[in-house]
């Protein structure tokens, strides 16, 4: 059997890691395409800065869900010295750069032992420009005319290259991409005033990498609404009880109608309660009006009176856990909505930032070296570098860097290098385009969908190209997920029984560690 993976990035690395686990005993030809020079890191886990970490506990960045302490022991036997020796736990976490060398070893190690085993491995490093059905397999076609023919292929293609809503591209003094920040930001000078456009945890990097390469200069971060990345939660033990994917299901099942967002906020707000929340944290978690870096004081201060079970945590997970159940069953007048009133949040709590983190922002701004600005209206080029207008006010800046994503809405950015082949694929009938961005797939096996409505049973898509039919698609414990899905997809439609050995559930993750809030 040959399966072609699209992009080798750390989609594709969560992927064969589950084929590993379905197919160990099967005899597979493994194709690779991808231009670059380095496979399985993706733009996140390159070399970079020290200072620019993991923010997640090791067991939710496991490669492998059957064993939660996978990536612990790695980091143990393989960065005993430096910082790295610290254990990774809640509230200590090792740089993304030392992650990217698990995601490297933990794949050669495993393909190593698979080719030994029987499998076929081939790195092909060029373009797809093509990705159709051919019978009843897939046709896979190279720039230059060269195509692979295989049982199923699988787009793992990443995100697009940057996002610019102002029109900056070119400027000498715009930065359209911050990673790796130690060579994208080494341009800036140390007393240049930046502006940042974003205030998630992209932002919040750049302003540490800055601060890492001794910057001086006043920096602001801009956005709509001011709401900057959560601080991560200590470490409790509470899971949801109320809004579980098992009582979701059941609702679905059992209503001929979709279920709408208030009664979803209606099911989040009833977990937040069982699990000890008062009407006034709810409000205070929940509010757009507080914001910022008073917002931020506020979250390290709660901090403090977190209980074993943490109501936010709880909740917070109880949405991540059953997300895939009911977004694709909301009305399109629905996303929206949830688009304009709760994505923000939705982003600021299940991509939250360190404590540590959290504290070093704060002294920025004690010392008046960082600001928080909401109400971002426009940046334009002046002749000296920016004018930035924000809160109904104008402020030049020196450099602006972009660290934030396009809305959901507007999902109209193609995939770095995908485009001829996404032109391709939704021009020949083969790939659909979803409203909320990205493809549209099958929802339990990440098939695509083609002109007709009908899943395709050799094409699948996994990552942000799914991002539209599952809006969740952010991180490791997500892309593993969705790999387990998409390889026990493919195993039960192959001509063997083999099946997926995941026995757990998604949520059962959730009982040997914590995503935090």
């Amino acid at each position: 059997m040959r399966i072609c993976l699209v992009g080798g990035g750390t989609a594709a690395a969560c992927l064969v890691m589950a084929l590993a686990r379905t197919f160990a005993s099967r005899d597979v030809d493994l194709v690779i395409v991808e231009p670059s020079d380095q496979l399985w890191r993706g733009r996140a886990y390159r070399t970079d800065r020290d200072e620019i970490l993991v923010n997640a506990p090791h067991t939710m960045m496991t490669l492998d869900p059957n064993d939660p302490e996978h990536a612990q022991r790695w980091l143990a036997l393989h960065h005993g010295g430096g910082r790295t020796a610290q254990p990774w736990t809640q509230e200590v976490f090792p740089p993304r750069h030392v992650y990217g060398r698990y995601l490297e070893e933990s794949l050669s190690q495993t393909l190593d032992g698979l080719t030994a085993g029987g499998w076929q491995v081939t790195w092909l490093r060029r373009h797809a420009v093509s990705f159709a059905p051919e019978g009843d397999k897939a046709l896979i076609g190279l720039e230059g005319g060269a195509t692979v023919s295989c049982d199923y292929a699988v787009l793992c293609v990443g995100g697009p290259s940057g996002y610019d809503p102002f029109g900056l591209a070119g400027h000498l003094s715009y930065i359209s991409r911050p990673y790796p920040v130690a060579s994208a930001l080494a341009p800036v000078d140390p007393s240049a005033s930046v502006a940042v456009v974003g205030c998630g945890l992209t932002a919040v990097d750049t302003v540490l990498g800055l601060r890492a390469q001794g910057h001086q200069g006043q920096i602001t971060l801009l956005s709509r609404d001011g709401i900057l990345a959560a601080v991560r939660r200590p470490l409790q033990v509470g899971r949801p009880t109320v809004m579980t994917p098992q009582s979701v299901q059941e609702r679905l099942d059992r209503s001929s109608s979709p279920l709408r967002l208030s009664a979803l906020a209606g099911l989040a707000r009833a977990e937040a309660l069982l699990a000890g929340a008062t009407p006034e944290q709810i409000t205070a978690e929940t509010s757009l009006a507080e914001w910022g870096l008073s917002r931020v004081r506020r979250q390290l201060a709660d901090r403090e009176h977190v209980r074993d079970v943490d109501w936010l945590q709880v909740t917070t997970w109880a949405l991540i856990t059953t997300v895939h159940q009911w977004w694709p069953t909301l009305t399109r007048r629905d996303r929206q909505q949830f688009f304009r009133r709760y994505h923000r949040l939705w982003a600021s709590f299940t991509s939250p930032m360190p404590a540590s983190t959290a504290l070093t922002l704060l002294e920025m701004a004690d010392r008046g070296q960082l600001e928080v600005l909401r109400g971002l209206e426009g940046v334009k080029p002046t002749q000296r570098g920016f004018l930035v207008v924000a809160q109904r006010h104008a402020m030049e800046a020196d450099v602006v860097i972009a660290a934030a994503t396009a809305a959901p809405t507007a999902h109209s950015a193609k995939p770095t290098g995908a485009h001829e082949l996404l032109d391709s694929l939704i021009r020949n009938g083969n790939g659909l385009e979803h409203p909320d961005g990205g493809l549209r797939v099958q929802p339990d096996t990440g098939r695509l969908v083609d002109r007709k409505g009908g899943p395709q049973p050799s094409l699948f898509a996994l990552g942000y190209l799914t991002s539209g039919t599952h809006y969740y698609m952010s991180g490791i414990p997500m892309l593993v997920w969705r790999s387990e899905a998409v390889a026990a997809a493919i195993a039960a439609d192959s001509s063997t029984s083999v099946t997926s050995p995941l026995t757990r559930t998604f949520t059962d993750v959730r009982r040997r560690g914590s995503a935090g809030a």
